[in-house]
């Protein structure tokens, strides 16, 4: 009982101003360096609790790169919280076509609840000026919040072609539960791509709105 939508940049403008928005403001100039968290996020069949939503939803093109999303809402009964747990796979177009040069230059995430207010915010990678050790070389994050929702924007300084894979999480507060079909979040994403330092360059963003279902696994 849930719906997917895969845009665009051109055709998604109202989710593109969004996510557009943080890389313009997180960018690898402004945003401090990214380290590996101490505690990775754990994939969802390993936080065992009830699972209420999924969706999988790929943006991009094996021309230039893909980036698929598994996303997994979690019921932490009793503690009458929710947790949206999401895993994205970047593939760059030089994995799919050796010697195409197409590299992965950014990925952005955001988890948009309906209701409910966010307790906590994990991620697999944490801005390193947080007293969370030393930076890697290589990868920056910038962050942004409100009540209930969280974006993360992770910029690579030089454009990689190797396949990486983050996780991100978020916990809230709902005052009451939600009941079957009701809309509980929208996890957006976007991937940027770049062919050479002067070449093309495309930017997929993708939208999956999950849902409770009737019953749960």
């Amino acid at each position: 009982m849930h719906r997917r939508a895969l845009l665009g940049l051109a055709a998604g403008a109202g989710i593109g101003g969004v996510l557009g928005v943080a890389g313009g403001v997180a960018d690898r100039h402004s945003a401090p360096p990214a380290t590996s968290a101490e505690e990775p996020v754990l994939p969802a069949r390993e936080w065992n609790r009830p699972v209420v939503a999924t969706d999988t939803t790929t943006a991009g093109s094996e021309t230039y790169g893909t980036v698929r999303q598994h996303a997994s809402v979690l019921d932490l009964e009793p503690a009458g919280r929710y947790a949206l747990v999401t895993g994205y796979r970047l593939v760059p177009g030089s994995n799919f076509h050796a010697g195409s040069g197409w590299k992965t230059t950014s990925l952005t995430v955001e988890h948009a609840w309906r209701t409910g207010s966010i307790v906590s915010h994990p991620g697999d990678v944490v801005p390193a000026d947080d007293g969370n050790g030393d930076g890697d070389s290589n990868l920056y994050i910038g962050t942004d919040r409100s009540t209930g929702r969280y974006r993360w924007h992770l910029t690579f300084d030089a454009a990689t072609g190797d396949s990486r894979t983050f996780r991100f999480a978020t916990v809230v507060d709902r005052d009451e539960p939600p009941e079957a079909g009701d809309g509980l979040v929208d996890a957006t994403f976007g991937a940027g791509f770049t062919k050479g330092f002067l070449g093309a360059s495309e930017r997929d963003i993708a939208t999956a709105s999950l849902a409770v279902r009737a019953t749960s696994e």
